[in-house]
Order: C-alpha cells, then structure tokens, then sequence
C-alpha cells in the first residue's frame, strides 16, 4: 500500500515525467513502469526510459529544456508579481524600486478594482534571439505580458534563487489583455 501512495506521489510531483506525457514521447503506462524501476535504481527518470528504450535522448533533451522554460517562466513571475501582492495590501506602501512601480502601474491601477491572482505555474516564457525575454502570465485580470526582460545574474544561480534583483527592468513593457483564462472563467 505504502509504495502504491509513494509512486502516486512521485507521478504527480515527476513534471518531467508530465512534460513527456504531453508532448506524447511516452504514455501514461510508460511512466508508471519507470517510477516504478526508479524504486531499484538510482538514475534519474529520464536515464531510466532511456535504458529502457522508451525514449531517445534528443526527447529527453527537449523535455529538460521546456521543464527549465517552465521553471524559469513560474521563478520570473513570483519575482514579478510579488511586490504587487505587497503593494496592494499595503505591507510595503512604497516599492524599493522605482523602475518596477512605473512598469507595474498599469496592473496596479487595474487590480485595485478587484482581486489579482495569478498561477505562476500557468505561465509561460519566450527567450529572444537578443536575449531578451517575454513572459506571459494568465492572472484574475487577464494575460499580463511582460516583454523585453533581461536576465542580468551570471548564471550560477538556480531559479529558485532569481529575484528582482536579477532582472534588468529599465525597458520592460507591461500589456495587459483581458482574455479568458484558467484563473477567471467569468472573463470574456
């Protein structure tokens, strides 16, 4: 029973795992099969398939790059939208930053009119060819896109690390649309 709930666990927590089901390199089944061997074994998930020969390392490689993407988009958005939380609850009446509060105006003019939510999990992240980047967030309010963000830290940090601090902001751009999205189904 007990390693019946741990491998519903790991299936659940495995984005990897989530990410290959999606993009349809591997079944359902297939991924049972290697948490289960994982059980034996002590190489990661996608080594597992490999070996096993339920996936190529060229998927594997595209997997890891869209669960970085989506690692880097959902640490982005906290580090983005936090300060908003703060903001609009007061606990911090004037932003630290002078550069996010003009680029962080036009949502804070709009989420003072209704809740703000946001799932950063939903988020989604385009590296330009100049390395700028764009960042599109489903929130209550709409899809904010954040566009020309740049990463300034040299590379050593995780993205759990990232913060304001990381980003230059000085010619970001915030949009705001107003979409139907997983977070708000009464939006248009």
């Amino acid at each position: 029973m007990m390693e019946e709930q741990k491998r519903k666990e790991a299936y659940h927590n495995s984005r990897l795992g989530q990410i290959l089901i999606k993009k349809g390199y591997i079944s359902p089944e297939q991924l049972d099969e290697a948490i289960h061997l994982s059980e034996n074994h002590d190489k990661p998930l996608g080594e597992l398939l490999i070996e096993h020969r339920m996936l190529s390392r060229w998927q594997l490689r595209r997997a890891l790059s869209s669960q970085s993407q989506l690692r880097l988009s959902a640490s982005l958005s906290m580090a983005l939208l936090t300060p908003v939380y703060k903001l609009l609850s007061e606990e911090c009446p004037e932003p630290a930053d002078r550069t996010l509060e003009i680029l962080l105006k036009p949502l804070l003019v709009a989420a003072s009119a209704s809740t703000f939510e946001f799932d950063p999990n939903l988020s989604t992240i385009e590296i330009k060819h100049n390395g700028l980047i764009r960042l599109r967030i489903p929130s209550t309010l709409g899809e904010l896109t954040f566009d020309d963000l740049q990463l300034i830290n040299d590379g050593s940090k995780s993205h759990l690390e990232l913060s304001l601090a990381d980003l230059e902001l000085t010619n970001a751009r915030l949009f705001l649309r107003t979409i139907h999205n997983k977070l708000d189904p009464a939006l248009p």
